[in-house]
């Protein structure tokens, strides 16, 4: 059976679309230029071409040279980090897995920098969650 396409969209929903598959493979990125851009500890990606990728609308995307020919893509409505490129990997786009709710669980988990992420990381995993309305 084929698995169905994914959909996408930042936080004020302009930018969207719908990721065909394969997406399998999800990275885990814990360096501090990744770190920096995402804002939080870690981000994940979604390895993809983008032939995988079907816009529904992509007006509101700005890029942001981050370090030379590597490209950090964003909402500029709502700042949301969308993808990021780079000049020598044509055709090839790192999704930020975050814009999709339902992607589903990957069969292959890539750790990036994981001698870099903060001490405090992996306890993170044990604790008790909070109800969706208890939500900071």
């Amino acid at each position: 059976m084929k698995k169905p396409s994914v959909m996408g969209r930042c936080l004020c929903g302009p930018t969207s679309y719908a990721l065909s598959p394969p997406y399998d493979r999800i990275e885990v990125c814990h360096c501090i230029q990744c770190r920096r851009a995402n804002g939080g500890e870690f981000h994940m990606v979604v390895p993809v071409t983008e032939q995988q990728v079907g816009w529904k609308s992509q007006n509101r995307i700005s890029e942001y040279e981050s370090s030379s020919g590597k490209f950090r893509a964003f909402c500029a409505g709502c700042g949301a980090p969308v993808y990021s490129r780079r000049t020598r990997r044509l055709g090839q786009l790192r999704l930020r897995a975050g814009l999709m709710p339902d992607l589903p669980r990957p069969s292959e988990l890539k750790q990036q920098f994981g001698a870099y992420p903060l001490p405090w990381i992996e306890p993170l995993a044990r604790t008790v969650a909070r109800p969706e309305d208890e939500a900071i």
